[in-house]
């Protein structure tokens, strides 16, 4: 599909199907085709007229055929089995544990690192990723990364001749969505649920895996879910009855998520974070191109990356340090736009062999584990050594440290070792949703006040992230512009240059052509402006979380509440504006969906939280009440909150909301 040669493949079985004739001409033009494309390649390196696997990857160069890695043949399905896949899944827990470094990683950075959370569309901040640079930070002996890169050369070992052959694969069917809950995690996937009936299908099944120490869920499953979901598709899965207490007991947080995967019964996979909610259709990505032919899409994050160089080595991935292979997401633009003078200046993850910037953010991410079996358990290995070492490798101590990058890496070093787990980035930038707001108390500024930009800050309260397949769309159109419009004008430069000297040499031209377009200078923007219509598809509204509990107690998003009363406690005259509660997104939500999110997840809560005993079927609200001092009054002023709260969200929904 992406290469000249698949293109070729593709094509001759079409035309196969048509009678002889057709076919012997159609496969003539082709030839000659291919030919004249060939000669274009040798001509010059500087433009690519294909799309290749090698840009679409975590690497810049794969070794073999230029298709992606076939689809493993599993023609007898096997029913789920919760007992063969509790054995299997033993199994690779033990060789991890085996193959486990001791001990940790001094998390002490060096007295000259500068590093900080560097967002990934500002090029000031590149010479701060260079090589040098990052190695200024965490220190890592040579002893511990031999040690290191000796156990994962021997987990990779084990991991292919041992753990893939015997692993029932074929156990896992069809498409479905996972979450992770358990506790105040089961309380937020509750409206996440209901977004993705309202948005995304009806018919899509969804798991949410309970980690073990949380067995008083069985309420909110029994009790809740059937009416969150009437359709019967969503149902919990108690992860102890798949995992051994060994396992369970060493794993938290982040690490749950690749355990989750395994877990879950589902062969394209779509997992989501508890606070993420679809919020447009994802009808078409299971069956998208990229998940058909490369099997995992990933979604980036604000920042750069900031991995150590030294994780390259320990994984077994080449690094090739003088050659810069691309500006930062942007891999259709020749690096001759962007040539540096001083290579050792270019940000390291620019460099050829390294994961291309930005971060991968993983509130969301979708893989089909025939093909990325491997990769998924790769990543449980790195996530299950996160916190005493890769974590701080990958993350160097900042923003989002956790299980985001370890899916990228996995593929990556298997990818170096010959076995091309490819995956998709999206390209369209990660956006922010919240409001703008007064500095001091985050109280929001209305429409009729003006007030200077220096004296107002953005709060954000979610991310944003974008539509797969539109994203890939707008990916070749880039490709294919930006590709065409290079070669003709180069085209057009050398028959100037040939028309004045016909002895012209055609290296020299085009060293001059492209020495003539670097003075122009290279803007990124230009490459990202082909995403800005890429619509968005989940909001990931972390930052708070929606946690009616906590914003009850502090009396969140309220113009005269505690939480801003206490912001101006200093100041004895202060007098609120205005009253009562607001939006915590501004009015631009609106131009995203026509699914009131605020209200329907506040709706959700007042209708299934707020009912007749309803806090018994939340373990996380039962645990809260119990704890505190007279915890049924606590409750019952949520309630009131949420009921102020959605009378106030219904009296400001807008015309066409789907939610009312």
């Amino acid at each position: 599909m992406f290469s000249v040669k698949t293109q070729m493949r593709r094509a001759i079985h079409l035309v196969r199907r048509k009678n002889g004739k057709v076919a012997r001409i159609t496969i003539g033009v082709l030839v000659i085709l291919l030919l004249t494309i060939m000669i274009l390649h040798k001509s010059s390196d500087y433009y690519d007229l294909t799309l290749n696997p090698s840009n679409l990857t975590s690497s810049t160069s794969y070794a073999g055929d230029s298709t992606p890695h076939s689809e493993p043949a599993y023609p007898d399905h096997k029913p789920f089995d919760a007992r063969t896949l509790r054995e299997a899944l033993g199994s690779v827990m033990n060789q991890i544990r085996e193959l486990s470094p001791q001990g940790e990683l001094d998390r002490s950075k060096g007295d000259d690192c500068s590093l900080g959370d560097l967002n990934v569309g500002v090029p000031q901040n590149d010479e701060k990723v260079s090589k040098s640079e990052l190695l200024k930070c965490i220190q890592i002996t040579p002893d511990a990364e031999d040690e290191l890169k000796n156990l994962h050369k021997s987990f990779l070992s084990v991991l292919e001749k041992k753990i893939m052959p015997k692993y029932p694969i074929s156990m896992y069917r069809g498409d479905g969505i996972v979450f992770v809950g358990g506790g105040r995690f089961t309380m937020f996937v509750m409206p996440a649920i209901q977004a993705i009936r309202a948005n995304a299908g009806r018919d899509i099944p969804i798991e949410i895996m309970i980690p073990p120490g949380n067995n008083h869920e069985s309420g909110f499953c029994e009790n809740i879910l059937p009416l969150v979901d009437p359709s019967g598709l969503t149902r919990c899965v108690f992860m102890e009855t798949l995992f051994d207490s060994k396992t369970m007991k060493n794993v938290k947080g982040y690490q749950l998520k690749a355990l989750a995967l395994l877990a879950s019964s589902f062969r394209k996979t779509l997992l989501l974070d508890a606070d993420n909610y679809v919020v447009n259709s994802i009808d078409s990505f299971f069956d998208s191109e990229i998940i058909e032919d490369y099997g995992m899409a990933l979604w980036p994050d604000y920042w750069k990356r900031l991995h150590h160089p030294a994780v390259y080595d320990i994984v077994g991935s080449h690094v090739d340090s003088s050659r810069r292979a691309r500006f930062i997401m942007d891999t259709v633009s020749p690096s001759q736009l962007y040539q540096s003078d001083d290579i050792s200046k270019v940000p390291f993850h620019d460099l050829d062999g390294t994961i291309p910037d930005g971060g991968t953010e993983s509130g969301q991410l979708l893989v089909d584990k025939y093909k990325h079996l491997d990769t998924i358990i790769l990543s449980l290995y790195y996530n299950y050594n996160g916190p005493s070492y890769y974590y701080p490798l990958l993350g160097q101590g900042l923003a989002g440290e956790g299980d985001k990058d370890t899916f990228a890496l996995a593929a990556r070093a298997l990818s170096a070792h010959g076995l091309q787990r490819y995956f998709y980035q999206l390209r369209a930038p990660v956006g922010a949703l919240g409001y703008w707001a007064h500095p001091k108390d985050n109280v929001p500024i209305l429409d009729d006040e003006h007030v200077p930009e220096d004296q107002r800050s953005f709060r954000g309260v979610a991310m944003l992230q974008h539509d797969l397949d539109l994203d890939f769309k707008a990916y070749k159109k880039a490709y294919t512009e930006i590709k065409s419009k290079l070669v003709q004008d180069l085209k057009t430069f050398r028959k100037k240059a040939t028309l004045s000297d016909a002895s012209a040499d055609l290296a020299n031209v085009d060293e001059l052509f492209w020495k003539e377009r670097r003075k122009d200078g290279y803007d990124v923007n230009e490459f990202l402006s082909y995403f800005s219509d890429v619509p968005v598809t989940f909001i990931h509204s972390h930052f708070p979380k929606y946690n009616p509990w906590e914003f009850a107690q502090d009396q969140e998003f309220i113009f005269d509440g505690k939480k801003v009363m206490s912001d101006h406690k200093d100041d004895p005259n202060f007098k609120p504006t205005h009253h009562g509660h607001f939006r915590m997104y501004d009015h631009t939500f609106q131009k995203l969906s026509n699914y009131d999110l605020e209200l329907a997840n506040w709706l959700s809560f007042k209708e299934h939280i707020c009912r007749e005993d309803g806090h018994t079927n939340f373990s996380y609200l039962a645990e809260e009440i119990e704890k505190t001092e007279h915890g049924l009054q606590r409750y019952e002023e949520m309630c009131k909150y949420i009921d102020e709260r959605v009378k106030m969200l219904k009296s400001t929904t807008w015309e066409g909301s789907r939610v009312n």
